[in-house]
């Protein structure tokens, strides 16, 4: 199915770089999963097919509403989604597997996102979270190119108080695994989701992303141990 053409104004760009999720963190028909910061429903796309209950919750009224036509127009009977403060769940089931896709670094109280993960994710079960490592790093050297030499003008300009959008926090890769160690997860592996750099900012596709030979050898590089620090993102498997 050719997602690009759909007449719905998601995130096709997280579409494409999500094809690494299923490939690192597989999900399958059996499993119950909980979505935290599920934005317009990306990951329902990207993981479609491959899992038996997902539920999304978002505190952007207007990421659900994208989330919601996505799940009439392509028919994601089982996906469904609800506002909520991450920090603070009105859920009282458990789930099979936890997906914190870049979420984390933009709540106010990390630490309590992470206790709710944890108190909602069965005692067997498996979370996949993302941090950022050199992303926002490039994001403004990009940033400051666009301006100051292709003088292009800033998409979006800054919001009072707390803005969803914006990353909170510019803690180190060893900050955030001690936040997630503290919250009780133990780490099994990790890898990063690309060695390149976010070239899409400067008006480049995702072709580290839609090459499958690119890819590959992306993702070889993406899991040597010290290296894998240095990519745009880290994403982790951990158990309860």
């Amino acid at each position: 199915m050719n997602y690009q053409d759909s007449p719905i104004n998601f995130k096709k760009g997280k579409l494409v770089s999500g094809v690494i999720y299923p490939e690192f963190f597989p999900l399958n028909h059996t499993q119950t999963v909980l979505n935290i910061g599920c934005g317009d429903g990306v990951q329902a796309l990207v993981y479609q097919g491959n899992f038996k209950k997902m539920l999304g919750v978002d505190v952007n009224a207007k990421s659900l509403d994208t989330a919601r036509q996505l799940i009439n127009y392509y028919h994601l009977d089982n996906f469904e989604v609800m506002s909520a403060n991450v920090e603070d769940l009105p859920l009282h089931e458990d789930f099979d597997r936890i997906l914190a896709i870049d979420i984390i670094e933009h709540v106010i109280h990390p630490d309590l996102m992470l206790k709710e993960a944890y108190r909602l994710l069965k005692p067997d079960g498996l979370a996949m979270i993302t941090f950022p490592a050199m992303h926002d790093k490039w994001e403004r050297l990009f940033r400051f190119v666009g301006r100051q030499i292709l003088r292009r003008r800033p998409k979006s300009s800054p919001k009072e108080g707390w803005d969803p959008d914006q990353h909170q926090y510019n803690y180190s890769l060893a900050q955030w695994q001690a936040l997630v160690s503290a919250a009780g997860f133990k780490m099994i592996t990790c890898r990063a989701t690309t060695m390149f750099p976010p070239l899409h900012y400067l008006g480049l596709p995702k072709f580290w992303f839609s090459n499958n030979l690119i890819r590959k050898i992306d993702g070889l590089i993406s899991r040597i141990p010290i290296i894998k620090n240095f990519g745009q993102s880290l994403v982790c498997i951990y158990k309860k």
